[in-house]
């Protein structure tokens, strides 16, 4: 790993460290637009009281603020442990180019998967979704 990869690494670790004050899962995440770090983050869940509070969500949320946009494909983060579902989909989202991290996520905590259920009339959300592409592409 080359030293920048380890300065942004120890940041996220810095972060990470934060957590703890919180009785948060200690987790840092930091990202680096063309070599120049526009957020940093932890975990804050507990803290929060919300389950979205993953350090990823609320570095890319900080990220996007500044940038005055959601899209950050000219960004890396740096995480000090691999993102679960909800994160990775949220920087597939914001476009992030390179996922950088640490410590492999343990699988021994699974959760369990929800309910899932589609009703048959979805018309009236179809024709929606639809007709707001449509102006999109005029």
């Amino acid at each position: 790993m080359g030293d920048n990869m380890n300065k942004y690494m120890e940041i996220a670790l810095q972060e990470a460290k934060k957590s703890l004050l919180t009785d948060d899962v200690p987790v840092g995440a930091v990202i680096v637009e063309k070599g120049k770090i526009i957020s940093k983050s932890h975990n804050t869940k507990e803290k929060k009281q919300s389950v979205i509070r993953h350090a990823e969500i609320n570095a890319v949320e900080k990220a996007c603020k500044k940038k005055k946009t959601w899209y950050l494909n000219d960004c890396e983060i740096y995480v000090t442990m691999e993102p679960c579902e909800m994160c990775m989909g949220a920087l597939k989202e914001a476009r992030i180019k390179k996922i950088i991290y640490a410590v492999k996520k343990e699988k021994l905590n699974r959760l369990k998967e929800p309910n899932l259920e589609q009703i048959n009339d979805a018309g009236e959300s179809k024709k929606l979704l639809k007709l707001f592409f449509e102006n999109k592409r005029k």
